[in-house]
């Protein structure tokens, strides 16, 4: 048979095609067996007995089978290095690492000889003894060495890896072994992973077994003991894959931050990861997330792969929950006792996984915290969450509204300029201007520090803590210019831009008639009413408009996406939207409120 060329990166490659394809856990492999399975084949006439005589033959077939895959590994390999290292004159790998290699086989190895000569003896003799139930029942505590294989798999194939790279001659005597009709042109770590299939394959057979014996049988309450212990022993090694996997993500997280941070904690589970969009007070900031079973952390890439940690919050007392607003269907809100703030996936179905997975991640802690501690943080969050908002009011960090979704003050309404600049409440997160901003008032969530507030909160909190009022103050009024207050018609307050119950709202681009320059507002029907904002957080609108006895047009030939509004068939206004999804629903929300 002809050799082939020694090439230490087609190992390489060769291992990471069966890592992504041919490595799946203890479960995908049972539904792999179980699909690709086929029982003996069986006339309507065959007894019960030669139906176990068949499975119990079937089973001495696969483990005949598995002891030569064992013994290829064991026996043959280590000769087949062996006398590699005596032709060269020395070792072509270390005593050492070979072992390593080869963890737990000689004893698997052993164990399986055993299992397959009584195995064999029961068979030969079926007429005298029926059932093999008793033998799996003997041997079953030995199966646990499985376990130990399947924790080390992933380091002893990488160890392989590593061995080939660093010695030509050990990948030689690699490629070469492969070569021979023993392997039959199959890479060693094909045969290595025999083992971890092997669980699920008696739990397979012997679960036939069981299911074609009568309750009255002398080998059915062995059989059901020893397929418990196959099973104990099949979920006992998943699990410890999964533990392993879980481990290496979170190293691979912790070693990925720059600085000392401590992410590999007892009892912590790696869920999801990924790049959202952290809304600041100017604009969006892209961060990488991470969702562990405890915890959100958020950090800033400096390159790829590395990341300087920006916050670690806990999942007790968090909340996550989706905009209501038609024009934010990618954004995520996250409220926390320590921060609070907006997120943005790069699409809805992006952002609804995110929201399912922080959901669900909350949910099973708080659980978790209510099983282990009753009476504790866990039935306290949900007393907190019973009590009325204002009770709650900074107790837990408020997600600041951005100041461009403001152009005025939230409180007073008075506008935003270059010198009446925006300030947020650290109680509630609006933003307000300095006016309604004088006071300060110490916050629970920042350890009781004073912070400033708005009006409206300042009262609320000083009610709430009436016996520490002293611990509140006020700016010095003397530092603030006060503006004068443009009034505005209280129909223009009756409805805010985010509003609940509105047909439609969003932000479209405007252009009056017989002008041509367009603008960008925000836009809310309600009641048969378009009412027009500079931002999607102002509190006032900048004009209403009754929509009865107006018409709509979309005869623009230039955009499918523009559309006119007129009154007694003279151009009203232009409207120009983004998308056509959003399009049809402003068509749709327009023509259904200029109607009675």
């Amino acid at each position: 048979m002809e050799r082939r060329p020694v090439n230490i990166n087609h190992i390489f490659n060769n291992w990471k095609e069966v890592k992504d394809y041919c490595l799946p856990k203890i479960s995908t492999n049972l539904r792999f067996i179980q699909a690709n399975h086929k029982p003996p084949h069986l006339t309507m006439y065959d007894s019960k007995k030669s139906k176990l005589s068949h499975i119990a033959k079937e089973i001495v077939s696969s483990e005949k089978v598995f002891v030569d895959v064992l013994k290829l590994l064991h026996i043959s390999f280590r000769d087949a290095v062996k006398n590699a290292s005596s032709l060269a004159g020395k070792d072509v790998i270390d005593e050492r690492n070979l072992n390593q290699i080869l963890f737990s086989l000689p004893q698997l190895y052993e164990l399986n000889q055993d299992l397959l000569r009584e195995l064999e003896d029961r068979v030969e003799h079926w007429n005298d003894q029926t059932g093999i139930a008793d033998i799996f029942l003997k041997k079953g505590p030995y199966l646990k060495m499985y376990s130990s294989y399947i924790c080390k798999f992933d380091k002893n194939v990488a160890l392989l890896e590593e061995q080939c790279r660093k010695s030509p001659a050990f990948a030689k005597v690699v490629l070469e072994f492969e070569s021979s009709p023993c392997c039959a042109n199959l890479a060693l770590k094909h045969y290595m992973l025999k083992p971890v299939q092997r669980l699920p394959q008696y739990q397979l057979l012997l679960t036939e077994y069981f299911e074609n014996l009568d309750e009255d049988s002398p080998d059915y309450k062995d059989a059901e003991a020893a397929l418990s212990i196959v099973k104990e022993v099949a979920h006992h090694a998943n699990e410890t894959m999964k533990r392993g996997d879980n481990f290496h993500k979170l190293m691979q997280v912790q070693c990925s931050l720059i600085g000392n941070h401590e992410i590999v904690k007892p009892g912590r589970l790696f869920l999801k990861e990924g790049i959202l969009l952290k809304l600041s007070r100017k604009v969006m900031q892209p961060r990488m997330f991470f969702l562990f079973n405890d915890a959100l952390l958020y950090a800033t890439t400096l390159q790829p792969g590395q990341y300087r940690l920006n916050n670690e919050l806990s999942l007790s007392g968090m909340r996550v929950s989706k905009s209501s607003q038609e024009g934010y269907q990618n954004e995520l809100n996250i409220e926390s006792v320590e921060r609070s703030f907006i997120l943005s996936a790069n699409s809805p179905a992006s952002r609804d996984e995110w929201l399912e997975a922080i959901s669900n991640a909350i949910e099973d802690f708080t659980k978790k915290m209510t099983t282990f501690h009753p009476s504790s943080k866990g039935s306290e969050e949900g007393d907190r969450d019973s009590l009325d908002s204002a009770a709650l009011l900074g107790t837990k960090a408020p997600i600041w509204i951005p100041d461009l979704r403001a152009t005025m003050c939230m409180v007073c309404t008075c506008e935003f300029t270059l010198t009446w600049r925006r300030h947020h409440c650290r109680a509630c997160g609006r933003v307000v201007c300095q006016a309604c901003s004088v006071n300060k008032h110490p916050l629970e969530y920042l350890k009781n520090r004073p912070a400033r507030v708005c009006d409206q909160c300042f009262e609320i909190l000083q009610h709430n803590s009436s016996g520490n009022q002293a611990l509140a103050s006020a700016l010095s009024p003397k530092s603030f210019h006060f503006r004068r207050q443009k009034k505005i018609p209280a129909a223009l307050k009756e409805v805010s831009a985010n509003t609940d119950g509105s047909s439609m709202s969003g932000y479209m681009d405007r252009m009056k008639a017989r002008k041509r320059q367009w603008k960008r507002l925000w836009f809310v029907v309600k009641d048969k009413v378009l009412y027009t904002y500079g931002a999607s957080e102002d509190v006032a609108a900048l004009e209403s408009l009754p929509l009865l006895g107006f018409t709509l047009t979309q005869d623009d030939p230039e955009s499918a996406q523009q559309f006119q509004l007129l009154h007694k068939n003279k151009i009203f206004y232009i409207f120009k939207v983004e998308d056509p999804s959003t399009y049809n629903r402003w068509i749709k929300a327009f023509r259904e409120a200029m109607v009675l």
